[in-house]
């Protein structure tokens, strides 16, 4: 990563900590059951979770494999994970702070290598996804859970413009056949795409990236002038108190040939 991505993402992710800790979004989700199914664990697998924030997606690994390793570029995310590894007791998990894009660990590793709602904050996506490939062993799976901009350019954009305004970490959602593209170019043969999607609401969202007040009320001004167009596809609903809406979801599996 750049040293100013890699600043903004430790100052995003270290003040905001503390709400993904919370966030049931992150804690459990279609995608991570998904995640799970597609990584095929084994209690003789060892896993890597890349960008694993507070741990939720090491934590749903651990019971199912011998060992599994976090690694996190930000430390206040770090240091909640340990704690809720602590809190639960789970002895096979241990976390550790690391770039994606320079993952300090050798060739073929390990088994599993897995990355969920965070691919979006890499600003070299295709190093990050060749460095999943180089930890992986020779038929391992890596699996990759984010949300994903939709195939129409206008609606990619549209979607990246308001998360960038919410999270200035941001760097891009890609479309599904953008991703499967970038796996298959490091050595990765796609085994399944799987599409869902996270449903958010308004309040929450703008809360966990820590944006002042009026610039939340922009923008959810904003969602609700949405065209029918992308109010369909963003699934934007309103309701009493707060705003309802999803990003899609795609979950990708591809295995080292």
């Amino acid at each position: 990563m750049t040293d100013e991505t890699k600043r903004a993402v430790r100052s995003q992710f270290d003040r905001q900590a503390s709400w993904y800790t919370v966030s049931q979004v992150h804690r459990q989700s279609d995608g991570l059951t998904i995640l799970l199914e597609q990584a095929q664990p084994s209690p003789r697998a060892r896993a890597l979770d890349i960008a694993t924030g507070t741990g939720f997606t090491a934590l749903a690994l651990a019971p199912r494999c011998r060992e599994v390793i976090g690694v996190d570029l930000t430390p206040g995310m770090v240091r909640e994970a340990q704690r809720l590894r602590e809190a639960r007791g789970v002895s096979n998990l241990r976390f550790c702070l690391g770039d994606a894009e320079a993952l300090p660990f050798r060739n073929g590793m390990f088994d599993i290598v897995a990355c969920r709602h965070a691919a979006h904050h890499f600003p070299h996506l295709s190093v990050a996804l060749a460095e999943m490939a180089r930890v992986v062993r020779q038929g391992g799976r890596v699996v990759l859970d984010d949300t994903c901009a939709p195939e129409d350019p206008r609606l990619a954009a549209l979607m990246n413009e308001w998360e960038t305004r919410r999270d200035a970490s941001h760097v891009a959602n890609l479309p599904p056949r953008e991703l499967a593209a970038m796996f298959e170019r490091v050595g990765l043969r796609v085994e399944a795409t799987v599409m869902t999607a996270v449903p958010l609401a308004f309040g929450e969202w703008v809360r966990r990236g820590g944006i002042p007040e009026a610039e939340a009320d922009a923008l959810r001004r904003d969602f609700l002038r949405a065209t029918p167009e992308a109010a369909a596809a963003f699934q934007i609903v309103r309701e009493e108190h707060d705003v309802q809406f999803a990003w899609p979801e795609v979950v990708i599996t591809g295995t080292k040939a």
